[in-house]
């Protein structure tokens, strides 16, 4: 009896050392298989020679499985050099022993630097890394996606005839009788990348989003963009020093609603707000997990330059000329419609049949004295100032299409691209967290494409990435002739090398 009692006791202690045993080995896949540090610094210039109304940062997320260690760089930038991108990488591999094929380095795209980006910027993104790499402490991982759609549109502007006209400050907007619709493809999606320390405390959120980044502020100093705004509302909000990096997604083409809103001061500030507000509400509704590992896949696509360049002159310059054979007019008189206004006279002419077009010029009783006595010379009048008016305003029309048609010129005449044009492509698979990166200004459609394509729920896109080569059109925007397609150096045919690789990857990962 006896015996078998001490049978049964070491039993229960092997049973509750297995358990023990168990528990600590849970409680180690939870916690201490995957590592994360965060880390931002300013790169601002230290003496700036304008105003700067908000600093410019770079953030790093250093991220490590047990097997893969992955780097994630954001930085306030317009765009990113491959060969900045490649002394980065090699300074941080050298200095800290991460492997460069597991960089990503990702522009915010920020038009307001003005120059005042720090010379050693590059130093100091070595050192934002060193500085997440040396506090790496055990995370939890969550994935989730968030919405926004009340700050972004499509910038391109669909003709009558056909052709496109983009949304730019530089040149004036189309006249309404000729606008067909807005191109249609926006991405509100958010994407999350939810990391919290083990005890329930954030550390960081990588959150992704598509819009170019260039309102500005009032004073127009220096600023990151609405970006900068977003981030500090998150990281406000969050609390206890956690860090929001933001990833600029695919946005060639795709603008700030009030870009161009003459009637208010610049919404860069308000667009950011509402952006990190919506963050913040998907990053409360993200749980996260244990199962969080790592994956990249770094490879180099050889994408053809375009070869009809010729094309897209030769329809340019009929659009020119036949501006200008407006402008020439036939016969005596007849020189730009045969207008005889200024804009002195023209003005006051305008205000004053748009306030009483149907009394433009007299009081109402003189018309009808007119018409009761059988002559019409108000009248008469009348018809040959609105003429006049309209003759006017067409002209100021077609002065605004010459504008844009002649800067789209000066464009495509300067587009002489390299065959091919080598371009970098990056996926990372951070748990259910996958995302794909392309170095260029590249077209939201496409984004949207690989999203749906894809076999993963959380798939997201970051443009701006590991180099830059430039605008990224969609194959049917080529016959637009827009702005982006007159800057692009890509053949139309990039876009199903880069969507066929792209989800080559993905299904890799």
């Amino acid at each position: 009896m006896k015996e078998f009692l001490r049978v049964i006791n070491d039993n229960i202690h092997i049973f509750i050392l297995t358990i023990l045993l168990s528990m600590a080995y849970i409680h180690t896949a939870i916690c201490a298989d995957t590592r994360a540090g965060v880390s931002k610094i300013n790169i601002t210039r230290d003496n700036p020679t304008v105003f700067v109304n908000d600093s410019l940062y770079v953030k790093a997320l250093v991220l490590d499985d047990g097997k893969t260690k992955a780097v994630i760089i954001t930085m306030d930038i317009i765009n990113i050099s491959s060969s900045a991108v490649a002394e980065i990488r090699k300074l941080i591999e050298d200095e800290l022993e991460i492997n460069g094929n597991n960089i990503m380095i990702n522009a915010s795209h920020a038009h307001w630097v003005q120059n005042q980006l720090a010379e050693n910027y590059k130093e100091r993104t070595v050192r934002a890394v060193k500085e997440a790499s040396d506090n790496m402490v055990p995370v939890l991982i969550g994935t989730g996606a968030g919405y926004e759609n009340r700050i972004t549109m499509n910038r391109r502007i669909v003709l009558e005839n056909g052709k496109e006209w983009t949304i730019r400050r530089a040149t004036p907007e189309p006249r309404e009788e000729i606008i067909v619709k807005i191109a249609e493809p926006f991405d509100p999606e958010i994407g999350i990348l939810r990391i919290d320390k083990t005890d329930g405390s954030p550390l960081a959120v990588l959150y992704n989003f598509a819009c170019h980044n260039y309102t500005g502020v009032p004073n127009r100093g220096v600023t990151a963009g609405f970006s900068g705004f977003s981030s500090k509302v998150i990281e406000e909000n969050i609390g206890n020093g956690a860090v929001a990096l933001f990833q600029q997604g695919f946005a060639g083409d795709i603008t700030p609603i009030l870009y161009k809103d003459v009637n208010a001061p610049k919404q860069e500030e308000i667009h950011g707000t509402l952006l990190g507000l919506s963050t913040l509400n998907a990053w409360r509704n993200t749980s996260v997990g244990k199962d969080a590992r790592i994956n990249v896949i770094r490879e180099e696509l050889m994408l053809p330059a375009r070869t009809c360049v010729q094309r897209h002159l030769d329809s340019l310059e009929a659009k020119r000329e036949e501006i200008l054979d407006f402008f020439r007019g036939e016969g005596c008189g007849s020189l730009g419609a045969g207008t005889m206004l200024n804009f002195d006279a023209f003005l006051p002419l305008y205000i004053k049949y748009m306030m009483s077009p149907q009394y433009p010029s007299d009081y109402a009783y003189r018309y009808m004295q007119e018409e009761k006595i059988g002559i019409n010379d108000l009248e008469m009048m009348d018809n040959e100032n609105i003429s006049h008016i309209n003759k006017y305003l067409y002209s100021i029309y077609m002065m605004e299409e010459l504008i844009v048609t002649e800067a789209n010129l000066a464009y495509l005449r300067n587009n002489n691209p390299e065959n091919p044009i080598k371009a970098e492509i990056m996926g990372i698979k951070i748990g259910d967290f996958v995302l794909i990166s392309f170095p260029g200004d590249i077209f939201a459609q496409v984004g949207l494409n690989i999203k749906q394509a894809s076999p993963y729920e959380f798939t997201f896109v970051a443009g701006y990435t590991n180099g830059s080569v430039g605008y990224a059109p969609t194959r049917d925007a080529y016959n637009g002739d827009a702005y982006e397609v007159s800057l692009s150096g890509l053949a139309p045919e990039w876009q199903d090398i880069f969507e066929e690789k792209a989800l080559d990857i993905i299904k890799r990962l």
